[in-house]
Parts: structure tokens; sequence; C-alpha cells
């Protein structure tokens, strides 16, 4: 009877301990702007345990390479991340002798504002009524990315990655630069692209002119051999 009794109760503390385990809640790690970032962009951690709704839980931070908590907070915040920032990070929550699990990593990285490349097709020199596009164009994503266009460094205007200019007129002639703009933080300048216009009438005008001096001249030493040529007869 008293083996039965020490066994019920056993069992009793194995189902106890068994249905304790299952309940432990796994937090969610979120990382807002975005899990990309660049060097002096602030960061928001959160961890958030979705089961338990609003709770009087606490919570530990870590990062990956260290079995320190760097913050007892639900939220925190990397403000101006430079690249020592970037890793994985978890968490876990406890509210008294009771603790979650442990979140699942996510990983922060955080890279340099690379300055755009600019480039320009068919070419950086096309005739009046030609058509030419400008492509500014970032090494990382351009996912939710503005671009900023400056010709002879006058005022900006924000246009798409890609700005093609239809008809081009002489006036459209000039340095271009561009460069981007995402959450308040700029990329450096491009390196500038010069866009050269020709006329086409002053092409075809100097054309016309050519060949007409080409004529005349032709026509001068045609005559001036048939004068050489009826002097030497006589």
């Amino acid at each position: 009877m008293e083996l039965s009794q020490l066994h019920l109760v056993l069992l009793l503390i194995s189902s106890i301990h068994s249905a304790h385990t299952e309940e432990r809640p796994k937090p969610t790690v979120t990382i807002k702007p975005a899990q990309h970032v660049f060097r002096g962009e602030t960061v928001t951690l959160r961890c958030d345990i979705y089961s338990e709704g609003v709770t009087s839980w606490r919570y530990s931070w870590y990062k990956e390479g260290s079995i320190s908590v760097f913050s007892y907070r639900q939220e925190h915040t990397l403000r101006s991340v430079t690249e020592s920032d970037a890793g994985k990070y978890t968490c876990e929550g406890f509210k008294g002798s009771r603790w979650s699990q442990m979140s699942d990593a996510v990983t922060l990285r955080v890279s340099d504002l690379a300055k755009p490349t600019l480039t320009v097709e068919p070419q950086s020199s096309v005739f009046t009524g030609d058509s030419v596009t400008l492509r500014c164009a970032l090494i990382q994503s351009q996912n939710g990315w503005e671009f900023l266009w400056s010709k002879d460094s006058n005022t900006e205007s924000i246009e798409a990655a890609t700005k093609t200019i239809n008809l081009v007129k002489v006036s459209d002639r000039g340095e271009y630069k561009c460069r981007a703009r995402r959450r308040g933080y700029y990329t450096d300048y491009s390196e500038p692209v010069v866009v050269t216009i020709y006329s086409k009438y002053h092409s075809t005008h100097f054309i016309i002119c050519m060949y007409s001096i080409i004529t005349l001249f032709h026509c001068e030493l045609l005559s001036l051999y048939r004068k050489t040529k009826t002097h030497s007869n006589h």
C-alpha cells in the first residue's frame, strides 16, 4: 500500500512537472525599423510573449558570443549603431520563479552607407531630340530608398532611381549627381556625370557647309587643272 501511494505521489509530481514544462511560453524577438540597417541609425529590439497577453514578465537580453545579460527591458534601443552592434540577439522572460523558453535568435546587420553609382545610357554625349537615361544604383537593396537628383548643384528633386529625359534639349546639358535617403539618413553624393547635348540643326548646318566648301574646292581644282592643261597644249 505504501509503495502504491509513493508511486502515485511520484507520478503526480512528474505530471505537474511535465505540465509546467509544457506551459513555458516562447518569446518572439522583433527588430525595428529593419534587421538590415546602416551605420548611425537607431534600432529597437523588442521581446514579446504573445501567449500571455499583457503581463508582468521581465526580460533578459543576450547577444551571441556573450552569456551576460545586457538589458532587462522589454524594449532595448541601440542608438547610432556601428558594425560592432551587428550579430544575433535572443531574449527570455521571467516572472517570479517562472521562466520562459529562450527565443529564436534574430540577426541584426549593420552596413556602411555606400554612395550610389551614377551611369548614363546610351552615352553622355547626344544630340537634341535624343533620349538619355540616368541610373542611380546602390550596392545594397534599393527597397525603401528615395533618390535625390541634382543638376549643376542646383536644388534637389526627389525622383525614381532611374531618370529618363526624352527629347533632350540643349538646356538639359550639365553635371548630374544623385544620392539616396531612407528614414532621415543620407548617402554621400555619387560621382558626377556630365551630359553634353549637341544641336542637330547646327550639326546638319556644319555638315552642309563643309560639303559645300569641299565641293567648291574640288571645282576650283578641276577648273585650275583644265586651265593648266589648255595652257600646256598651246
